[in-house]
């Protein structure tokens, strides 16, 4: 009986702690190529842009938001499953720019960047280094 207590006791503290609505980490910092990247090329002067349909069709409002991919990115459901009640915003979006709230993480992923130089010098891209 003690014992059952005891594993009940445990057990609803440990999910009382997921019910306070607060992130298992402070911040998400992504940097990667266009399989994290989130819209960081839609306003450069590139070729490697994905802010046009068939892009996002899948995704919240049905439209191209930068992602290379048809709805949720791996980094999305990750930031789901980490608590955090919005997806991380592209550094270079106008949503950055007007987020007072880039404490909580930014992506910094860049579609087709790679660790050579000559990767993104080509595409005119950031690099990853």
């Amino acid at each position: 009986m003690f014992t059952r207590l005891i594993s009940f006791l445990v057990l609803t503290g440990f999910y009382a702690g997921f019910g306070t609505g607060q992130p298992l980490v402070p911040a998400l910092i992504i940097m990667g190529d266009s399989v994290v990247d989130a819209g960081n090329n839609n306003l450069r002067l590139t070729l490697v842009k994905a802010n046009f349909p068939p892009y996002g069709r899948d995704f919240l409002a049905h439209t191209a938001t930068g992602r290379f991919s048809n709805g949720k990115l791996a980094i999305d459901f990750t930031a789901e499953n980490l608590g955090f009640t919005s997806y991380p915003v592209a550094y270079l979006s106008q949503d950055a720019a007007n987020e007072t709230n880039l404490l909580t993480g930014a992506n910094f992923a860049s579609g087709a960047s790679g660790y050579h130089d000559g990767t993104s010098l080509l595409y005119v891209i950031n690099s990853l280094f």
